[in-house]
């Protein structure tokens, strides 16, 4: 009883099985008869006069030709992408669509225009392989080119190295957090390849300190280096005032192609230009009123060639988190200006300039949270990294001779880290 009910069984599984297998094989025929025109003469075509249908178990269905019904592109045989659709067409309607890799001529409604370059139909761009969902299985979501604009406020600190004091009774505070805008303008004509453009207005850094002292008795570190005498430095030893001040100023400008990822990767390669000052005075008064200045002025243009990238990874419904990574190659064509006076007297007067290769390095993450289709907010921190600069510190010594200065040196670095926060507008 047990075996004649397996063969049962068996012969009912067998059986449906080579029907499925029956009915796969029918629609790879169809599909592969409507694919080449020259099958259809074999096995036939169904029209609107001979109409053909399958059966599957106890239902049938009719086999219908796509060029028996209208299009968007109007005719018979005509291809319109999925892109040109509206989408109460495309989720009701028969639609006979080209999503081939490398097509650059849709036909129909789309003219000669360049499938996936924004110019075909309603200027859509190229279609994501890897967003094959919902009626457009196969095609991917349609993708507008869009503009974006972004504007943040930088909260920056400058963490410079070798600042210290020429003066023997005070030194100078660090540098404080200081607000800055960046701009950044972009478009992707393509959803895949695009340009932007970033600015950064300029970061003024600054500190100061001094001394007052009736009595005098207010001195420096300089010392005389042969030829320079003592008298040379008469106004910077028992002063009754002194002070230091120290500000450096940082700026930029860039351009930059840009390749996008599913609009949570971009990746990018320009060029940058980047300037970044310094200038220190020392000042120093004695008691019969002569006059004392130490100053050193430096200039840093750096142009240069840089790589990105910009990550996004979704915490949320509308929360990402994000990593933003910068590194360039840069010739800096740097400047000093070195100078030393004593009671209207010039002491030292140099000026020089070198190019020499500097490098810069950026990282960042955040959190941003979209509030629609085009805003966007995000808040983060950064650190930047410059080498290869010259300092205002850097060309100065304690000792003093006519060859203070003469030489510019370009071997320091800076560090500059801080907070961003931002509003990101897409349309």
């Amino acid at each position: 009883m047990k075996i004649h009910s397996m063969l049962k069984h068996f012969r009912r599984t067998a059986a449906r099985t080579i029907a499925m297998c029956g009915l796969l094989a029918s629609t790879l025929t169809v599909a592969d008869a409507n694919a080449d025109p020259g099958s259809l003469g074999v096995f036939g075509s169904p029209t609107a006069s001979t109409p053909k249908s399958v059966m599957h178990g106890n239902q049938q269905f009719r086999v219908v030709n796509a060029s028996g019904y209208e299009t968007l592109g109007g005719t018979s045989g005509q291809v319109s992408t999925v892109g040109n659709l509206p989408e109460s067409l495309a989720q009701g309607s028969v639609a006979q669509t080209g999503c081939y890799s490398g097509v650059t001529n849709c036909g129909g409604a789309c003219g000669s225009g360049a499938c996936g370059s924004g110019a075909c139909g309603s200027s859509y761009g190229g279609y994501s392989a890897m967003s094959l969902n919902g009626d457009y299985l196969g095609c991917g979501v349609a993708c507008e080119p869009y503009w974006y604009v972004v504007g943040e406020a930088l909260y920056m600190d400058l963490d410079a190295s070798d600042r210290f004091s020429y003066s023997q009774h005070f030194s100078l505070d660090e540098f404080d957090f200081e607000f800055a805008p960046r701009f950044t303008v972009g478009t992707v004509p393509d959803c895949v390849h695009g340009w932007e453009a970033t600015i950064v207005a300029p970061l003024e850094w600054d500190m100061n300190a001094s001394l007052t002292n009736g009595l005098g008795g207010i001195d420096s570190v300089l010392v005389p280096g042969i030829p320079v005498a003592a008298g040379d430095l008469s106004t910077f030893n028992d002063a009754v005032f002194q002070s230091q001040d120290y500000n450096a100023e940082y700026w930029s400008i860039e351009a930059n192609k840009i390749l996008v990822g599913w609009e949570v990767a971009k990746i990018l390669f320009g060029a940058r230009y980047i300037d970044y000052d310094e200038l220190y005075n020392y000042n120093s008064l004695i008691a019969s009123g002569d006059r004392g200045l130490l100053r050193s002025d430096v200039e840093n243009s750096m142009f240069g060639a840089q790589i990105g990238m910009d990550l996004l990874f979704p915490v949320s419904c509308n929360g990402y988190v994000d990593f933003r990574g910068r590194a360039g190659g840069y010739l800096n064509f740097a400047e000093s200006d070195t100078r030393l006076f004593n009671a209207g007297t010039t002491v030292v007067a140099n000026i020089d300039e070198e190019t020499e290769l500097a490098g810069v390095f950026e990282i960042g993450g955040g959190y941003r949270y979209q509030l629609g289709e085009m805003l966007t907010l995000r808040a983060g921190a950064e650190l930047w990294y410059i080498a290869g600069l010259a300092s205002a510190a850097d060309q100065l010594n304690q000792v003093v001779t006519p060859n203070l200065g003469r030489n510019i040196q370009m071997d320091d670095d800076i560090f500059i880290t801080g907070l961003t926060a931002s509003a990101h507008f897409k349309f």
